[in-house]
């Protein structure tokens, strides 16, 4: 039974995780095509996903949501860590590759979509697939946010 709908929209629900989603975020996690700009390079056997995840959640500083679209789940939105005193927080998502095929170039116009702003390169800032990669930082601030 999936987890109770925390926000609703047009065409999508974002819903709390539950033990039931394991598999699919699981799976999702080790994908090569999500793992690569997640910035994963280790497989997430079951028990390794399910004691991270549920510790960072029950931890209160991670805010994560499962994603669904007409009922069927497609992928998930973390913020972490949640920092109150410097007002900020760090926003992932990913949809299933099996789900809607997206690449990088999509992700960036999502955030810049939401209001973000582009504010630079981290170059070689993360390891995957065996080589170092560059990251695009992306943010907005309080007083630009209109959502």
């Amino acid at each position: 039974m999936p987890g109770p709908v925390f926000i609703e929209g047009d065409s999508v629900e974002l819903c709390t995780v539950e033990r039931e989603d394991l598999e699919f975020l699981q799976q999702g996690m080790n994908h090569p095509g999500v793992r690569r700009y997640a910035g994963g390079d280790l497989p997430y056997n079951r028990q390794r996903y399910e004691d991270e995840l549920f510790e960072t959640i029950s931890g209160g500083d991670v805010f994560h949501v499962l994603v669904r679209a007409e009922g069927q789940r497609v992928g998930d939105v973390s913020l972490a860590p949640i920092d109150e005193r410097r007002g900020w927080a760090n926003l992932g998502y990913w949809v299933h590759p099996e789900t809607i095929v997206a690449d990088n170039e999509a992700s960036k116009r999502v955030a810049e979509k939401l209001g973000f702003v582009h504010e630079g390169t981290k170059r070689d800032d993360a390891f995957v697939g065996g080589e170092y990669v560059d990251r695009e930082v992306y943010a907005v601030l309080a007083d630009e946010w209109e959502g």
